[in-house]
């Protein structure tokens, strides 16, 4: 007796920890998002009175509509119906880059076992997808992050796009939960490895009935070999799934560093796209693997096209590199150069613009801003729609240039009426970030 009310006193203790260190930040997060809108139901709430189909909506006034959107859930060992927690140092992050965040609650493993956290997750995407437009949120660009249990999330729902037995019928059906890229941090996979991967000073006991992934499946993990097949992101890795990128401290005492190994062959082997960064030194948090004292010293696994690269020392974990990678996985761009050229006469001008894509991955739909420093009016425009409010201006594609590849341009141009003097605008902004300007 006193040896089981040991056991579960040190899980319960293990669990309040994987819910702290799983949303603590590395650095105070600066000001919020210009608009919050907290509790939204997903779902009827099951069972009654709980929060775990509860979703908050964080949301920037500025940046480019229709808005990305970054999901978030916060990690808590699967005991916590309150995943949503946590989203707005998330979203304090992200919405001054231009994303939307939505904080997402699913339901604990004490009020439903896997799949139901999976089939809720699902459902919070299809609602936010079915209600884009309510919110200028733009479909076709969904992420979603987490952290532990709730990086668990975030590569379960990542890679099971189309997976037919793990939507569910929770709440919003008929719409699509897929997502477009996944950022995971130091999550779990195959839970049946977990002990033989442990630390040598030791760490969690997870064959135990009572342990947190026990506590998931429904039965101690390694009687139920099938049951725990099916909650392994690794089980569900092919070619086709979306780019995602993981990060693991090498010291990590709760969730051993050899899980995410263990996804990133597989992925590697299955010709997908993943970008795993590896800490050493660091044990289970944000605040870990995010410190500053170890940037220089990981390793990054890039992974794309059955083609693998290893780098040390670069990228460092940080918001700006989490953000390049949400923007190249959602195909928004992560950098650009603008050439701009014009023909005046006494009182107008028309304007050639070409945008060239000089980062890595594909753009697939873009938006040009600027604002004039004069009194320019756009009257007409060709290969793109150009609206005008004020002295901002912001041109979209046509359907015939959507797509800009890496290393590739497109063009447009316009015409406008002035007055006084003619300048170049000092800025350009693909899709909200600032590309080098060359006039011609």
């Amino acid at each position: 007796m006193h040896a089981r009310q040991r056991t579960a006193s040190i899980l319960g203790m293990v669990m309040t920890m994987l819910a702290t260190l799983g949303v603590s930040l590395a650095l105070a997060p600066p000001a919020h998002a210009d608009q919050v809108i907290t509790d939204i139901a997903y779902a009827p709430a099951q069972p009654a009175g709980s929060r775990g189909h509860l979703l908050d909506l964080y949301l920037p006034s500025g940046g480019i509509t229709p808005r990305p959107l970054v999901i978030w859930h916060s990690g808590s060992a699967w005991s916590s119906d309150d995943g949503k927690a946590g989203a707005a140092d998330i979203a304090a992050f992200l919405t001054s880059r231009g994303f939307a965040v939505a904080g997402v609650s699913v339901r604990s493993s004490a009020q439903a076992v896997f799949p139901a956290q999976v089939h809720d997750v699902k459902a919070a995407i299809r609602w936010l997808r079915a209600h884009a437009a309510d919110y200028q949120l733009d479909p076709n660009r969904f992420a979603m992050m987490g952290t532990s249990s709730g990086g668990w999330l975030t590569e379960m729902a990542t890679l099971t796009g189309g997976v037919a037995s793990l939507e569910g019928t929770v709440g919003t059906t008929g719409v699509s939960s897929a997502l477009q890229t996944g950022l995971a941090f130091f999550s779990p996979t195959d839970f049946l490895q977990m002990n033989a991967q442990n630390l040598p000073t030791g760490g969690l006991d997870h064959d135990s009935p009572a342990s947190p992934e026990s506590m998931l499946i429904g039965c101690a993990i390694q009687t139920c070999p099938d049951k725990v097949a099916l909650a392994n992101p690794v089980n569900y890795v092919d070619s086709n799934d979306p780019p995602i990128m993981f990060l693991h401290g090498q010291a990590d005492f709760l969730v051993p560093h050899g899980q995410s190994v263990l996804l990133y062959n597989k992925i590697k082997t299955s010709c997908g796209n993943a970008q795993f960064i590896s800490v050493p030194g660091a044990d289970h948090g944000l605040s870990f693997v995010m410190d500053p004292a170890h940037f220089g010293s990981q390793t990054s696994y890039t992974t794309t096209n059955c083609y693998g690269t290893t780098q040390g020392g670069s990228p460092n974990p940080t918001w700006d590199t989490f953000a390049n990678f949400l923007r190249g996985g959602l195909k928004m761009g992560t950098s650009c150069q603008v050439s701009y050229a014009t023909t005046t006469w006494s009182d107008g001008f028309t304007a050639s613009v070409t945008i060239r894509n000089t980062g890595t991955t594909p753009i697939d739909r873009w938006a040009l801003t600027w604002s004039w420093p004069g009194n320019q009016q756009v009257t007409g425009a060709w290969n793109a729609t150009v609206t005008q409010s004020g002295t901002q201006v912001t041109a979209r594609n046509d359907s015939n240039n959507a797509v800009i590849g890496a290393s590739s341009s497109t063009n447009f141009g316009f015409q406008a009426t002035y007055s006084g003097t003619n300048a170049m605008p000092s800025e350009f902004r693909l899709n909200g970030i600032v590309c080098t300007a060359v006039s011609g």
